[in-house]
């Protein structure tokens, strides 16, 4: 009897008792990848950084892009690369009292590289490309889906919007990913 009721105890108490996470000042490594919302599915992006919580699950973000566009010119693609630095706050808007589910919003400040067509000017059939690899900068606005699976693991999905400047594509792009976290 003495052995159930220590059992029944330790389930009781285990639904109270919670790992720290996401608490001030803790660090955590983010990968995330996905794909430009576009009419040619083959551009992606790939996206590594590094979050530093502060309070009520809002986070600072950190983070290095590339990402690979292309552009469609008579039978072949013009490659298009963005290497981007990124800076932003996370803001939690909505998670549940043990923030195993949130749903975040994040606003951040960016600029990088846009390489196009691996730095030639003449095309195949002795085209002059108009456009030159540049400097470009911006702004985004991210809304993410954070579960975690446990105190140091959680999966992202995200859905972005960046306005980037001196770009030779479309100021505004879009793009959905999918990512890790590790919470060191």
């Amino acid at each position: 009897m003495k052995s159930i009721l220590i059992v029944i105890m330790f389930f009781y108490l285990s639904d109270s008792v919670y790992g720290q996470r996401m608490f001030p000042k803790q660090k955590s490594i983010e990968i995330n990848s996905g794909l430009l919302i576009k009419k040619n599915s083959e551009n992606y992006f790939i996206n590594t950084g590094i979050a530093v919580f502060a309070k009520k699950g809002n986070y600072m973000l950190y983070s290095l892009e590339y990402s690979n566009n292309s552009v469609p010119y008579k039978s072949v693609k013009i490659p298009i690369e963005n290497y981007i630095a990124e800076a932003g706050y996370s803001f939690n808007i909505l998670a549940n009292r043990t923030k195993n589910f949130m749903v975040n919003t994040t606003l951040s400040a960016m600029g990088g590289y846009e390489h196009i067509n691996q730095g030639e000017e003449m095309l195949y059939d002795g085209a002059k490309l108009l456009s030159e690899s540049s400097f470009i900068y911006g702004t985004g606005a991210k809304l993410s889906l954070e579960t975690y699976l446990s105190d140091r693991i959680a999966i992202i999905a995200s859905s972005k919007a960046r306005l980037l400047f001196k770009t030779s594509q479309n100021q505004l792009v879009s793009s959905l990913g999918i990512g890790i976290r590790i919470n060191l």
